[in-house]
């Protein structure tokens, strides 16, 4: 990937697991000026309404989640997933507990073999996503064993997926519903897809998303369910929430209604809703890391991540 979003970074790619003998990515992103020695993960999740999207895809990526990393000498690591329609919610869930799993158990391997001296310090992880990403690191905290995962940022999750939208996504019109018909006769059977750079696919998400129709191939099953996995649950890591007011493609009441949850649940200290005025989805792409909000916020992410104040 040679956008300059990532040019303080080096970049490595493997494969964390084959399905039908096609590969599903991982990535590693280091700092360029990485020491020696063991340092923190940032585990990042990618968007798309589970339909598009690609770990490294550059506009979907806030340069503040990459700032940060930077500020605190942290280990990337993200991962593709299989996509819908042609696989399912638990297709999804099984990569990224899959996923989960490679990098306990193959992550320091591959660093002995791309940057040795360099160490993951499995003690200090966080995960963090937007919308769908955002949806899959609020999850992958109920999903992993309790105090594996210090904090969850989670941007806008797209956790609520049957509602029909009443306004166009992002001001844009969906496309005729024969395009959907259509991609959905030409899926070949064992053929997967886990990684697509928009526009590529959107003229099948838009409109799957705003009929709310995404919720019939994610699936129903219980261990997808953000409320359901909140209700059975005995802890939580904190997570915080970023939304933007006015988001189109997911709207904010969802994480309204799951704040209010798990504030129910676990009290107030185990969650963080931040509710940005008059912004639509993706707003914080252009919110610097210093801006005081955010920087408020991510102090208690720092100290639950490194047991360390904000620098």
């Amino acid at each position: 990937m040679d956008s300059p979003l990532y040019a303080k970074f080096d970049i490595s790619e493997t494969a964390y697991k084959v399905v039908n003998n096609q590969e599903i990515k991982a990535y590693v992103l280091t700092p360029k000026n990485i020491s020696s020695g063991k340092h923190p993960i940032v585990v990042k999740f990618h968007g798309g309404f589970f339909i598009t999207g690609a770990s490294l895809f550059p506009d979907w990526y806030p340069p503040w989640a990459l700032d940060y990393c930077l500020l605190h000498s942290a280990i990337i690591v993200t991962g593709d997933y299989r996509l819908l329609p042609e696989s399912t919610g638990l297709d999804m869930r099984e990569d990224v507990l899959d996923f989960w799993d490679w990098i306990r158990k193959d992550l320091q391997p591959f660093l002995n073999d791309r940057k040795p001296g360099v160490e993951a310090d499995l003690t200090k992880v966080i995960v963090h996503g937007e919308s769908a990403g955002g949806a899959i690191s609020l999850l992958s905290g109920f999903w992993q064993p309790s105090g594996f995962i210090k904090a969850v940022i989670s941007m806008y999750p797209y956790i609520d997926l049957a509602p029909k939208r009443e306004k166009p996504i992002l001001g844009i019109a969906p496309g005729p519903e024969s395009v959907v018909q259509n991609h959905l006769k030409s899926i070949q059977p064992g053929k997967i897809v886990t990684a697509a750079f928009p526009p590529e696919r959107m003229d099948i998400t838009i409109p799957l998303a705003q009929s709310g129709d995404i919720a019939k191939y994610y699936g129903t099953d219980e261990r997808l369910n953000a409320w359901k996995l909140l209700e059975r649950a005995s802890d939580m890591p904190y997570t915080l929430i970023l939304h933007g007011e006015e988001d189109t493609a997911v709207p904010v009441e969802g994480s309204l209604r799951w704040e209010a949850a798990a504030k129910a649940k676990f009290g107030g200290e185990k969650v963080t809703l931040h509710v940005e005025p008059g912004k639509e989805h993706g707003f914080d792409c252009a919110v610097p890391l210093e801006t005081p909000w955010l920087k408020g916020y991510l102090a208690k992410v720092t100290e639950l991540w490194l047991g360390r104040t904000e620098k």
